[in-house]
């Protein structure tokens, strides 16, 4: 049999076939990393499995692995997006470290080895050293996160105290304009000024309202 034909036959039962050429995954993925994406593996996957100028997929095998990545993907944003302040763009927002080979390793799964199928010989299973450092690296994304919630609550209990305050002045507001409708000759008073000592303290009671 002709080296073409083994070839075809070879191609025939791969599932995942690429548009990549001879140029390594590893260089694509870096593209991606330098590029400052957090999920570089599936973009990797994109780049490698769609064609530039037919904007095709390679396969439709190709295209639901895609799919299916870029849902849970999304899932995994919108979990850790309800621990941020709202508005915070995704760019700002810190994912854990290789979860985007967590997740195209749990839709296309393992290769013969240690690699990823359809992914090249790129990724390899982590030592024990690169364990250790991921899991510290876990440990403080989590304690972003826990900070980030911290700060939302902060900014919400300030918000409720300007509400109250802005909520107390449209009544005074509104008490003294009907003073001035029932008392003919009433002024709006004045608010009393803090004393020198007050000020300092930072005393917030209320003070007395003089009339004239």
């Amino acid at each position: 049999m002709k080296r073409s034909e083994i070839n075809s036959i070879n191609r025939s039962k791969k599932r995942w076939d690429h548009c990549g050429g001879s140029r390594p995954f590893s260089l694509y993925y870096n593209d991606h990393i330098e590029a400052g994406s957090q999920f570089s593996d599936i973009d990797t996957w994109g780049t490698t499995h769609m064609s530039k100028k037919k904007k095709n997929w390679v396969n439709d095998a190709a295209k639901d692995a895609h799919d299916a990545m870029i849902k849970k993907k999304n899932d995994y944003l919108e979990n850790i997006t309800e621990m941020y302040p709202e508005g915070m763009s995704l760019d700002e927002i810190v994912v854990a470290p290789n979860i985007g080979t967590e997740i195209m390793e749990d839709v296309i799964g393992r290769g013969c080895g240690r690699t990823i199928r359809g992914a090249g010989k790129r990724r390899v299973r982590e030592s024990s050293s690169s364990s250790s450092s991921n899991t510290s690296s876990i440990a403080l994304t989590k304690e972003v996160q826990e900070l980030q919630a911290q700060l939302q609550m902060e900014r919400k209990a300030r918000m409720k105290v300007v509400a109250e305050h802005e909520e107390q002045k449209a009544q005074w507001d509104f008490v003294m304009q009907q003073l001035r409708v029932l008392v003919p000759g009433f002024s709006i008073p004045e608010p009393t000024p803090l004393s020198h000592e007050d000020a300092e303290d930072g005393d917030e009671s209320d003070h007395s309202q003089s009339f004239t």
